[in-house]
């Protein structure tokens, strides 16, 4: 209400052409819906944005007396889109009518500044309110409920070049072959691809878009398997929020964000704090002297100025601090990652339609310390063998410009990406220094990319794009480089059968991975296993397709998809020779992979404020081709998932339940070491006790369940059961 009466006060004082639009959002009962997005679009941009107060009611001023839309989204109700006529605006009321989780808004499958249902997709989303309430501590162990999402050790203890994550069986030897992004700059390691999870302060955090299959159109080199991307609180009014917590192993985490909006200027900060002792990951029965708990500190802070001018127009800068130490189980080996990064943005109305332009750059410092353990198990001594500098520098760029014809919508744009790194590592061997070595290069990409969403009529959708990449390889000890190009093109429908509430979707797409400076330069050891890099590597190239059914039936929604991929000159870590003492492998292009499966989804809405939803997966992924690993499935790919979690949402209790399963997968390429079933259970719990205060427990493998996540070299195993309270705070 306050919001109107300052709108109608503006406008009693405004010249006579401005005038005031506002109204009320409302569900399809009539009741009135709170924190919903209310976007104004002029001329086919938008051009401001406000959220609902408490009452439902939203207000702007405007001075266009063309017609005007208001896009509205809100978590739970599908999108409205209101035509205002000219001259018109006051009073307005939009109805939100429940969503199908597959209907959820998402930026990332169209690659626009304006949210958006893309019925051609398979896209998950998570919002703030749902991962604030559920147990998994980090973002990585939250999206295990995504189906086909397959993931290494939790970021917790994993060593960071293990930090991996997979969709669609596109995995195995620790590769990463899905982007992921945070507001649209690239959180995969510019020198590695494996991802820092914890960069992104997790109360900062407004939702995350999962989007499956490949997305090379869109986003080129790197998203093979599909793209990930966390998107940030941007707010409409100023707010903080704050999340203390503590538990066993010796964790505790601080989050906070706050944003301060003064006239057309917007400022955010937000910080975090993270650290564990962690537990020791090798199996009792395998332990040695040397073992120590595998644990971790982190420290995240990201800060951004933006400036919101009356037309439109949108001008931003952001920078982001991250610094992590970590212990790896051992007694000599230990990491550390320090990051610095700074990214701007352009954006506002040009020719009838939207353009956006983002530059970022960044340094980065990660170092290593390998040792040559004795014979396990038990592993009783370790020597110092390796030490290693990894120094990095990234710069890139984007530019796209999207404008929309009544039911069509056009995206076109361009990007540029430059990465420079070496490995600079010392060996020894018994105290003694046995040499120095500087292997490294550079990467260079270009590409332009366009995308047509065109929809005939209302059952209809139509997508049509394609991506051009060229790729550029260059080693910086030696003559040896190489020039590639990639053409990424993708087609995909979605149609509704009339008012069944039944439809059908589909879509074949080309993409394209280049290998990683990690790869192509950077040995690395585990115990005794060596993996040798190869500069000759060549890019990844994939074929993938899949059809799918969606059903929303009243308080219930299902979604099943069939796909199929083939990835070919596939990079995996080859196994070179096996001894007690030593097992070598190299990074080698090892002909295809095939991967193909099923994936459900499903979500039912019950009476007394429960939900119950439901994600699984069968998955076929194995070499192919003539090399001599066809027919071996892929490690690290699971045959098969199943999630379930139920949650109960009430204005003063709040408890989610998480039950994970995970099939038995292979650790190594030649199925040697068989990793057995996986059961975890996670529960959370928490009470409102004022309107912005929340207290919570939060308990994960709660029955404590012993399952393996490695066997290279010995029996490693996963998080036991973690238990953490704390309090939450919000404002306003």
């Amino acid at each position: 209400m306050q919001a109107l009466l300052v709108a109608v006060l503006l406008q009693l004082g405004a010249p006579a052409q401005l005038r005031t639009v506002s109204g009320t959002v409302t569900d399809a009962q009539g009741s009135t819906v709170p924190n919903a997005i209310v976007q104004l679009e002029v001329g086919g941009a938008v051009v401001a944005e406000a959220q609902t107060s408490t009452d439902g009611r939203f207000a702007f001023i405007t001075a266009s007396t063309d017609p005007i839309r208001l896009i509205v989204t809100a978590t739970g109700f599908g999108q409205n889109i209101a035509t205002i006529p000219a001259g018109a605006g006051q009073d307005v009321t939009i109805a939100l009518q429940p969503a199908p989780f597959f209907e959820a808004v998402q930026v990332t499958s169209t690659r626009s500044d304006v949210a958006r249902a893309d019925p051609t997709v398979t896209a998950a989303v998570f919002p703030s309110s749902e991962l604030l309430t559920s147990a998994p501590l980090s973002v990585d162990d939250a999206l295990k409920m995504v189906p086909g999402f397959t993931l290494f050790p939790s970021s917790r203890v994993a060593n960071p070049t293990s930090q991996t994550m997979m969709l669609r069986g596109l995995g195995g030897s620790g590769v990463n072959r899905s982007l992921v992004l945070a507001d649209g700059v690239p959180l995969n390691d510019a020198f590695g691809g494996w991802i820092y999870w914890g960069k992104v302060p997790h109360a900062a955090i407004d939702r995350i878009e999962v989007v499956r299959g490949g997305g090379s159109d869109l986003y080129g080199a790197d998203a093979v398997g599909g793209v990930v991307q966390i998107l940030t609180v941007d707010p409409s009014r100023s707010m903080a929020r704050v999340l203390v917590e503590a538990g066993n192993l010796e964790t505790g985490r601080v989050s906070m964000f706050g944003g301060l909006r003064l006239g057309p200027w917007m400022i955010v900060g937000a910080g975090q704090w993270f650290t564990t002792e962690g537990y020791i990951p090798v199996a009792a029965d395998e332990r040695g002297a040397i073992e120590r708990p595998a644990g971790s500190k982190h420290r995240s802070a990201l800060a951004s100025v933006t400036y919101l001018g009356a037309t439109g127009w949108r001008i931003g800068a952001r920078g982001n601090l991250y610094s992590e130490d970590r212990t790896n189980g051992t007694v000599v080996q230990v990491n550390d990652t320090d990051s610095r990064q700074a990214s701007g943005e352009v954006a506002g109305a040009v020719a009838g339609g939207y353009l956006s332009a983002h530059v970022f750059g960044g340094t980065q410092g990660y170092d290593q310390t390998f040792s040559a353990a004795s014979a396990e198990p038990p592993r009783a001594t370790e020597d110092l063998n390796l030490i290693q500098r990894v120094p990095t520098r990234l710069t890139g760029g984007s530019v796209q410009w999207t404008r929309q014809w009544n039911q069509s919508t056009l995206l076109v744009g361009g990007e540029a990406r430059s990465v420079e790194g070496d490995t600079l590592e010392t060996r020894f061997r018994q105290g003694l220094v046995l040499g120095m070595s500087e292997p490294g290069g550079s990467q260079r990409v270009g590409s332009a990319f366009a995308r047509v969403m065109l929809a005939p009529t209302d059952r209809l959708t139509l997508v049509t794009g394609a991506h051009i990449d060229a790729w550029r390889s260059a080693s910086s000890q030696t003559s040896f480089s190489q020039t590639v190009g990639a053409f990424s093109p993708r087609l995909s429908f979605a149609y509704r059968l009339g008012a069944s509430g039944v439809a059908l979707r589909g879509s074949v797409a080309g993409g394209f991975r280049a290998p990683t400076l990690n790869e192509l330069y950077r040995s690395f050891q585990i115990g005794n296993d060596v993996t040798l890099p190869n500069e000759a590597l060549t890019p990844e190239r994939l074929r993938t397709g899949d059809v799918g059914v969606m059903v929303s039936r009243g308080r219930a929604s299902a979604r099943a998809t069939a796909f199929w991929s083939v990835l070919n000159d596939t990079i995996t870590n080859v196994t070179l020779s096996t001894s007690p003492s030593l097992n070598v492998r190299q990074r080698q292009n090892a002909d295809k992979m095939r991967a193909s499966g099923v994936e459900l989804e499903a979500d039912v809405r019950l009476p007394a404020a429960l939900s119950v939803a439901l994600t699984s997966s069968i998955i076929d992924s194995r070499f192919a081709g003539s090399s001599r690993l066809r027919d071996f499935r892929v490690p690290q790919v699971s045959g098969y998932s199943v999630g379930i979690n139920v949650r109960y949402d009430h204005p003063v209790w709040t408890a989610s339940t998480q039950v994970r399963v995970t099939g038995p997968q292979y650790e190594d390429d030649v199925n040697t070491r068989r990793l057995r079933r996986a059961t975890v259970v996670d529960a959370f719990g928490g009470r409102t006790l004022a309107r912005r205060v929340m207290l919570f427990a939060a308990v994960e493998n709660m029955f404590d369940a012993e399952y393996e996540i490695g066997r290279i070299p010995m029996r490693t195993l996963g998080l036991p059961r973690a238990v953490r309270t704390g309090f939450q705070v919000v404002f306003p």
